[in-house]
């Protein structure tokens, strides 16, 4: 199943209480995967409960690291038990915009992805917005595969089949490197 829910006004913006609201809200329906491409500089502890919420019911919680070019903490991404993804370009070096630091866990492709437009156009977009839905589709893969897994070992799926990019071991440009679909697919489903 997929669900999708709608916080923020459109212009973008929207207080912390919806959004706490919908991933509480997706985390009583089931969900295994919640993705959050959105956030800002600040947190509340309504958001903090929601995900900690989430991750008490076994769901994998996404978020993008914001595109600012800063170390600045962004949040959800940046809350405990959220895997904070920033987005490289087509070279895997990171792009520009894409924030960084100690707190990124991992990288995903998020620079010109081909995504449908509205009149049946496609165009190409940037941003971790479209980096964390990657991962939150990988976890997904992963959890259709193998669904008796924790949201625990699912992460640790993802992160220990990474390709490392940057200094070697987790790095604050690159968290723990790229995603590599085909690679946390084998070893979360061998056969």
């Amino acid at each position: 199943m997929i669900a999708s829910y709608k916080v923020l006004s459109a212009g973008g913006s929207g207080p912390d209480s919806d959004i706490a609201a919908a991933i509480v809200q997706a985390a009583d329906a089931g969900a295994r995967v919640i993705n959050l491409s959105l956030g800002g500089y600040a947190t509340t502890q309504t958001m903090r409960d929601a995900v900690a919420y989430a991750w008490g019911r076994n769901a994998v919680i996404v978020a993008g690291a914001g595109n600012d070019n800063t170390s600045d903490k962004f949040y959800p991404a940046a809350l405990p038990n959220v895997m904070a993804v920033g987005a490289t370009d087509a070279n895997d070096a990171r792009s520009a915009a894409s924030n960084f630091g100690d707190w990124v866990t991992l990288m995903a492709p998020g620079q010109n992805i081909i995504v449908p437009k509205m009149g049946g156009s496609y165009g190409a977009v940037s941003g971790t917005s479209y980096s964390a839905p990657q991962v939150a589709g990988l976890a997904g893969l992963i959890l259709s595969g193998n669904p008796s897994l924790t949201n625990q070992q699912v992460v640790d799926l993802i992160v220990s089949n990474v390709d490392d990019l940057g200094a070697a071991g987790r790095d604050s440009t690159f968290g723990y490197g790229r995603i590599n679909a085909c690679k946390a697919l084998k070893a979360a489903v061998p056969s």
